[in-house]
């Protein structure tokens, strides 16, 4: 079998680096953390809302409006600020991983379970603008783990499996991945993504 061509990238965790807490997000927000919140954090509403901005089914004022009414100790506005300092920037030599990719003749997508205020300020990402090809939830409608999103993607590229390798450091993504028989590879977002990242092509026989 022929190695994979086109190497996939989820982004918070792989390319850009994100808050994994709610008190995190706070932290980098300078919005005081009120522990009763994130136990309401943990509740299946707050799942249902996060699905719903990932999936595009409510925009960003109303994902800030849930969340704020479900916490009860933030407003909206607060919300919005947490949200936006969710994202950190991107991962060290990640956007140099990237080239590397493009000058061994792969080529790069994203598929990334996000939301479009999220997606707004990658703009500023020199990794996410090196990216060719993005996609992700709310603009397809999906979100992983769910098989239709991979068999979503597959038709919006023309890809077919075997091509594809997904880097994504949730395993239950890459478990899905797998089974609709992608390659993919489990990334530790602690540690050197980009190596990760490169050290995964080769063991695939894509990069030397």
């Amino acid at each position: 079998m022929t190695a994979p061509r086109l190497a996939v990238f989820d982004l918070g965790g792989v390319v850009i680096r994100i808050c994994r807490t709610w008190q995190e997000a706070c932290a980098a927000a300078g919005v005081a953390h009120s522990p009763a919140a994130e136990a309401r954090l943990a509740s299946s509403r707050k799942a249902e809302l996060l699905r719903a901005h990932q999936c595009g089914e409510i925009d960003a004022d109303g994902y800030f409006r849930g969340v704020a009414e479900l916490v009860g100790s933030h407003g909206a506005d607060d919300v919005r600020r947490i949200h936006t300092a969710w994202i950190l920037g991107d991962y060290p030599g990640i956007a140099d991983a990237i080239d590397r990719i493009h000058a061994a003749g792969l080529r790069t997508a994203c598929l990334s379970n996000t939301n479009a205020h999220h997606w707004e300020q990658l703009a500023a990402s020199e990794a996410f603008r090196r990216i060719q090809v993005r996609h992700a939830s709310h603009l397809m409608g999906l979100v992983k783990p769910d098989a239709r999103i991979y068999r979503a993607f597959e038709q919006a590229t023309g890809a077919v499996p075997h091509d594809i390798v997904l880097f994504d450091d949730l395993p239950e993504n890459v478990d899905a991945a797998r089974t609709c028989g992608w390659n993919a590879v489990h990334v530790d977002h602690a540690g050197d993504t980009a190596a990760q990242v490169l050290a995964g092509l080769r063991a695939q026989g894509a990069m030397p």
